[in-house]
């Protein structure tokens, strides 16, 4: 859980160095500015702080990935083996990361770069619910297939998200819910990823709106889903600023609280999954022997 944690922090940085225009606080990489520290300069600290997180999330994730093979190797392998897709995501979001910077921060690549940050955040969360002690989950499947439809709506929504980005279309949309005077629907150039996004927002809001309000009823799930509520009014309500003003404040706390429904959602319906621990050879085997 400690490293998912880093890895939220790590994205949530990510947003401020988006919004505050320091994407090439630091020009070269590894180094900034030629050297292992950053200048006296706020936007060279901010992207230097990003990637100074980033380095001790690898770490963290390294040590996740050890001791996930020691402790789930035989129990549940599927901890140890979503240990190790996170890792493996970290070495492709360096590389990415590294791109982005020579590439003088292109669009479609910033927008690449996220994605695979959520899945790792994604990986690590997945990892550290499986790891939990052994459930029977929610036994109602139906449900189960609307909490995984949920999960993969809410990373679409991300996405449409960062095509706003993206696309430059944060600049000429100002206003909200629509653009213009703020009820005027625009598709022409950028503006087309506002209308989709928004419109994302409105169908998948009430996916997810529907789904955890369900999962207040069931057991063991109803604090995680009544979190997740409030962290998507209160997004939705920052989405509304960040569009109206643009400020760096809304734009940063857009992506933070993004990124917590994300994790929210995705945990939500890992919980209704049963999890159970690998029966040893010896055990098994005595009772596939034992008469029906």
């Amino acid at each position: 859980m400690l490293t998912a944690l880093f890895a939220y922090l790590q994205i949530s940085l990510g947003g401020l160095v988006r919004v505050s225009g320091s994407g090439l606080g630091c020009p070269d990489w590894p180094l900034c500015h030629g050297r292992p520290y950053p200048p006296a300069d706020i936007h060279s600290i901010i992207e230097y702080s990003h990637r100074a997180v980033g380095s001790v999330t690898g770490v963290l994730i390294i040590a996740t990935v050890v001791l996930a093979w020691i402790v789930f190797r035989t129990r549940r392998p599927i901890v140890a083996w979503l240990a190790s897709a996170s890792l493996i995501g970290v070495v492709g979001e360096g590389l990415l990361g590294a791109v982005v910077v020579a590439r003088e921060l292109a669009p479609w690549l910033v927008l690449i770069h996220l994605a695979l940050a959520m899945m790792i955040l994604g990986f690590l969360v997945a990892a550290a619910v499986t790891s939990m002690p052994e459930s029977e989950g929610v036994r109602d499947p139906g449900f189960r297939r609307l909490a995984a439809i949920a999960t993969a709506a809410t990373f679409a929504l991300l996405l449409t998200g960062s095509t706003v980005v993206a696309s430059g279309a944060d600049e000429s949309c100002h206003s909200w819910p629509l653009c213009g005077n703020g009820f005027a629907v625009s598709i022409s150039g950028s503006d087309a990823f506002t209308m989709l996004h928004r419109g994302s927002v409105l169908l998948i809001g009430v996916l997810l709106l529907y789904t955890l309000i369900r999962a207040l009823r069931l057991p063991g799930l109803g604090v995680l889903a009544s979190g997740t509520l409030i962290v998507f009014a209160v997004q939705v309500a920052i989405g509304a600023g960040a569009a109206s003003t643009d400020a760096a404040f809304f734009n940063g706390l857009h992506v933070a609280l993004a990124t917590l429904v994300w994790a929210g959602m995705l945990s939500t319906a890992l919980l209704t999954l049963p999890r159970r621990d690998r029966a040893p050879s010896a055990t098994r085997l005595a009772m596939e022997r034992r008469p029906a």
